[in-house]
């Protein structure tokens, strides 16, 4: 199944009316410099969100008996690259709702 196809069925909420989120009236009016800003944050926020999910799935993975603290931090750091990379590379979509969010109110 092609992400943008499934993708294309769920941008349709981000043409509902939706409430105007706090401070998206000091960027608009700006341009590509503020829609740029924005996916730019929708990335940051999706690769954060990616991360966490990923961490929480780590944790239900069961402890082997050479478990130590600082695997866990090195894991974090793999955890957010991957996150990163997922999002560049299409993520779960919620870049994509800031952009369509962001192109409806210019």
């Amino acid at each position: 199944m092609d992400i943008k196809n499934l993708l294309s069925g769920q941008l349709d909420l981000a043409q509902m009316n939706a409430t105007q989120p706090a401070g998206l009236d000091r960027v608009q009016g700006q341009g590509q410099k503020s829609a740029d800003a924005m996916h730019k944050a929708g990335q940051e926020f999706e690769a954060y969100f990616i991360s966490h999910l990923i961490g929480k799935m780590r944790e239900t993975v069961p402890k082997g008996l050479l478990d130590r603290k600082s695997e866990q931090v090195w894991y974090s750091f793999y955890d957010q690259e991957i996150a990163k990379l997922a999002t560049q590379a299409g993520g779960i979509g919620l870049t994509a709702f800031v952009d369509a969010y962001v192109e409806k109110n210019k």
